[in-house]
């Protein structure tokens, strides 16, 4: 009989903390991360990271890489199959929270990686000769399944499927075939699309009330290249500080940026991810919280 687990999930802004953290309260365990903008030290803010010196229940998984250091997909599969063996062990449910759908597809399926941790920028470098048709036309040679889905001007996203494909691991393959590693419950939670875009929106302004722009300044004194951090914001509040663009347009960007970002999560976990959804009751969340412990009780029975 495979091992439970249940993971909490959804696109960005929904309301995953403060849910997550009444869920584990209840059923007295800790939380895994599977978010991977909250894996790397020194960016709390902008990634809404949870005070972990303030708050009663565990966490495991979160600042446990520098900023510029490379972690891998499989790193953070042997990483997250630990703490849940340690959390079985103990007699407790795994919990497994965030919006990052591979990284928990990686762990609930037996999805067998062999890639090493990986410096995209390097590998974004040994490509520049490639024109954006020779690339997709390269990826469509290693992985057509993916080049399929992948825009060809998605310059990124079809490097990375390339570098995937060379190490035996592609894309396309993540969720065709693979078998569940645990017996999991996955909890989708869900809300209407002009609701979320609304969060989203007051989550910025708050963001920056609790001292994102102070966080940002901190990098640039410690010298860290915002540009090579990938999670939205950083870059466009370091334009901002060296007055390239005005905080307005900063916020635009950054709002239509973490839209578009969950979008991406949207489509992921409809096609990639097998879900119960929860409606999000933000007039009253304890009754998301009912319909959520109601749900795992069924589930460990």
């Amino acid at each position: 009989m495979m091992d439970k687990v249940v993971v909490i999930t959804g696109p960005t802004a929904i309301g995953k903390t403060d849910i997550s953290l009444e869920i584990a309260r209840h059923f007295q365990t800790e939380i895994i991360n599977a978010d991977a903008s909250q894996f790397r030290k020194g960016l709390n803010i902008g990634t809404a990271k949870i005070d972990l010196e303030n708050i009663d229940v565990v966490h495991h998984l979160i600042d446990i890489i520098e900023i510029e250091e490379p972690f891998s997909i499989k790193e953070y599969q042997t990483l997250a199959r630990m703490k849940i063996s340690e959390l079985i062990s103990k007699g407790k449910l795994p919990l497994l929270v965030g919006g990052s759908g591979l990284y928990i597809n990686s762990v609930i399926y037996n999805y067998e990686l062999n890639d090493e941790g990986r410096d995209i920028s390097k590998e974004d470098e040994s490509y520049n000769s490639f024109s954006n048709e020779e690339l997709y036309n390269l990826l469509k040679e290693l992985d057509y399944e993916a080049s399929i889905k992948i825009h060809p001007n998605n310059r990124r996203r079809v490097i990375r499927a390339i570098e995937r494909a060379k190490m035996g691991s592609k894309i396309s393959e993540f969720t065709n075939g693979n078998k569940p590693y645990y017996d999991s419950l996955v909890i989708e939670l869900v809300a209407p699309r002009d609701v979320l875009y609304e969060r989203i929106n007051q989550r910025f302004r708050k963001m920056l009330d609790l001292g994102w722009l102070d966080e940002v300044k901190s990098l640039k004194e410690k010298n860290i290249d915002l540009n090579k951090i990938k999670d939205i914001g950083y870059k466009e509040l370091g334009l901002y500080l060296d007055g390239y663009i005005s905080l307005a347009e900063a916020e635009s960007e950054i709002t239509k940026q973490t839209r578009n970002y969950a979008k991406r999560q949207l489509t992921w976990f409809r096609n990639k991810m097998h879900t119960t959804k929860v409606n999000m009751d933000y007039s009253n969340l304890e009754n998301t919280k009912i319909e959520i412990i109601n749900l795992i009780n069924d589930f460990l029975k």
